[in-house]
Order: C-alpha cells, then sequence, then structure tokens
C-alpha cells in the first residue's frame, strides 16, 4: 500500500487589480543567505493594520509573511465567494500582499487543512469520528467542533477550490499547509472509513482492539500500538498506511493545483516535529500520518514545528529536529519553526533555538507568530540573522 501511495504522488505531482502585477521575488534563487520566515493571523493584519505591520516586517528584514487565510473556524481571510468572511468587508491577504510586494516580502496563503468548523457545520458528514471512549461504551462517535475527516473528498475539493481562488485573484508567493495530518492515533472511525478499511482487507476490529490496549484498558500499555506498527502487525500497519497515503493524496492534489495555475509559486507546510528525529516516526506514523519522507517529495520547503519550550526540551534539540528533517526530506530547504510565546520564551531562549537551527542546516527560521513577538524576541532574531550572513 505504501508503495501504492508513492505511485499516488509521482503521478499527481507529474485579478483583482492591486499593485500585484509587480514581478514577485522569488523563494529560491542565488541570495543563499537564511531566510526569516513570520506566521501572521488575518486578525493581527485587522487589529494592527498592515501599514503598522509592513513597518515592523522590514525593520526585522523579514523574507516571507505566512499568512492565515482559513484557519480551524474555516472563516476566509480574503474576499473569498466560497468560504464566510472572518469580519465584513476586510481583506487581510489583499492588504498584506498590497504593502509587502513593494518591500520584496514574500506573503504566502496558509490553510489549515483537518479542521473547519464553517464547512463541517454545513457537511456533517465530513466530520471526524473518535474511537469511542468509556462513555460511549467505545463505540465511535462523531465530533463536532469543525475538525474534518481527512479522507473526506467533498472537503478536499472545497479546499482545492479556495486555493485556486486565492492563486487567481492574488497572484500569492505560495500556498502553506498546516494541519496536513491527522491530530491523534483515534481520529478517524467514521463509517466511511471503517467501509474502506474492510474493502482494503484491513480488520478493523483488530486495530480498535490494538488501540483500546493502549489507551483505554487498565492497565493499558501506552506503547501498545506504536510496537503494532514498527513490529509490522498486519492490521496495524496496513491501517496506518491507509492514512499515510491519504494524507499524501490530499496534499498532492493541492499541489497539482497550484503548479496548474502557477508552477514558480511556493507550496509548503508546517509539520510536527515528532518524525524527523528517528526513534519518533512510530509516534508521528500512528498518531499524524506524517512522514517527511513523504514531505520530502510534496513541498518546496517544510517548517517543522520545533517548540521546544512546549516539549520541555532545550534549545539544542530544535537543532537535533533542524538536523533530522534536513536529511528525511532530503534536500528540501527546512524553515525550523520557532515559538515566539510565552513569557519563557527571552532574548536568550529564542536566540539560543535560532542558532541551534541555523547550526544544523536549516535554511531559515520561521517564526510563531507575528503578533507575539516583543522587542527583545525581534533583538535576538536580528542578532542571529545579521551573525549569519
Amino acid at each position: 500500500m505504501l508503495r501504492n501511495a508513492r505511485l499516488v504522488c509521482c503521478c499527481l505531482i507529474a485579478c483583482m487589480a492591486f499593485a500585484l502585477c509587480a514581478s514577485r521575488p522569488t523563494v529560491a534563487g542565488a541570495d543563499q543567505r537564511p531566510k526569516l520566515a513570520v506566521w501572521m493571523w488575518g486578525s493581527t493584519v485587522r487589529s494592527q493594520g498592515a501599514e503598522a505591520i509592513a513597518g515592523k516586517l522590514a525593520e526585522g528584514n523579514v523574507t516571507d509573511v505566512i499568512l492565515l487565510v482559513r484557519g480551524t473556524s474555516g472563516k476566509a481571510e480574503y474576499a473569498s465567494a466560497l468560504a464566510p468572511p472572518a469580519e465584513a468587508g476586510k481583506d487581510a491577504l489583499g492588504d498584506m500582499i498590497a504593502v509587502c510586494r513593494p518591500l520584496g516580502i514574500r506573503v504566502h496563503a496558509w490553510f489549515v487543512f483537518n479542521q473547519d468548523k464553517a464547512y463541517t457545520d454545513v457537511h456533517p458528514e465530513a466530520r471526524v469520528w473518535h474511537h469511542g471512549k468509556a462513555n460511549t461504551e467505545f463505540k465511535p462517535y462523531e465530533i463536532d467542533d469543525g475538525r474534518v475527516c481527512p479522507a473526506s473528498p467533498s472537503h478536499l475539493e472545497y479546499t482545492n477550490a479556495m486555493i485556486r481562488e486565492v492563486m487567481e485573484r492574488y497572484h500569492v508567493d505560495g500556498i502553506h499547509l498546516d494541519y496536513i495530518r491527522y491530530g491523534h492515533m483515534v481520529y478517524c472511525f467514521c463509517p466511511a472509513h471503517i467501509q474502506k478499511a474492510s474493502e482494503l482487507g484491513i480488520n478493523v476490529d483488530r486495530v480498535r482492539e490494538v488501540m483500546f490496549e493502549t489507551l483505554y484498558a487498565n492497565p493499558a500499555n501506552p506503547n501498545r500500538f506504536f510496537e503494532a506498527y514498527a513490529t509490522g502487525e498486519k492490521d496495524v500497519g496496513a491501517w496506518v498506511n491507509m492514512r499515510r497515503a491519504e494524507i499524501l493524496e490530499a496534499a498532492a492534489s493541492m499541489r497539482a493545483v497550484v503548479e496548474s495555475i502557477d508552477p514558480s509559486a511556493a507550496f509548503s507546510a508546517s509539520l510536527m516535529p515528532e518524525g524527523a528525529i528517528d526513534e519518533t516516526v512510530p509516534f508521528a506514523m500512528c498518531h499524524y500520518a506524517q512522514s517527511y519522507e513523504d514531505a520530502g517529495k510534496l513541498y518546496d520547503f517544510v517548517c517543522p514545528m520545533a517548540y521546544h519550550i512546549d516539549y520541555s526540551k532545550p534549545a539544542a534539540w530544535v537543532g537535533d529536529v533542524a538536523r533530522g528533517a534536513a536529511r528525511a526530506v532530503g534536500g528540501v530547504p527546512v524553515y525550523i519553526g520557532l515559538q515566539a510565546y510565552p513569557d519563557k520564551c527571552t532574548y536568550d531562549e529564542l536566540k539560543a533555538a535560532a542558532l541551534a537551527g541555523l547550526d544544523a542546516g536549516a535554511a531559515g527560521v520561521a517564526l510563531f507568530r507575528f503578533g507575539t513577538m516583543t522587542e527583545p524576541r525581534w533583538a535576538a532574531i536580528k542578532d542571529v540573522m545579521e551573525g549569519a550572513k
């Protein structure tokens, strides 16, 4: 099945009148200095104003803005004919392109994939289903908080339509995917998935039994599912590979849309750090169905979210993630994702994390996020980037 997923990937990968007609800066080129990207929420643009933000971006020598145009709410931060607006009459994407393009700053439209409340409220058949807990007698049940079954064909078609809309109307420098994964091993046991797995010869009852032993038995064996995958237990392995193929195929489908409209636009993604380091691969595969090996075939750059404070890791761990990611994606540039929050993220912490990532070979850093940057954090990044010139 994994071989089939790779073949699918290979096959699939084989205006508004602003001042958008100016030539766009390229992501890759002769300038090999480290890139500085910032993730940015559309709400930040609406609250602070694009002009004020542009001044800070220029001062900080930011090269790439990754702007959230569809988050977990499913609402659009651009003028969309498909999705409801985040705020009527507001166009965060258009505003940011207008101020960033004259500064030579690239703007990437950032889409959350596996959570879309606006869509699932109208299309409940696309909702994800949980494995089941004690209060449901461990029977699968539907989640109504906006989480989407990543294998939903209708939601993928809708997402592709939104990507096409953004590409055609705004001439963005790239499309950036987030949540392009499963959220946890307990998803998705929707009726369509159970039928699909059964048709593939997977004993879903056996998969659920191993999952129960891992998460809910008394006593539970928290490593049981990962060990079953790592040692090649048939049904568990086939289930995990089915989910992996779904993520790969969805991303490849979105890349095909981007390439059909503008082959020069960058296609990138945020990735969980698990999976970049060898010993965490079973965890990443079983929970997220996310593969760095697959990412190397799909994306023009990747952003491992190495949020070391959240993971209770030293800053040096950021370098481990960057090094492992670079090795796994096989030459695709790595922009190491750094957390610019909470209070523990001091000048020294952020500087140490950024140095660890760049020293490990990252092509740049990506800061989460613009709205939480403080003067000490900007100073830390400035010191690191100037030293890397």
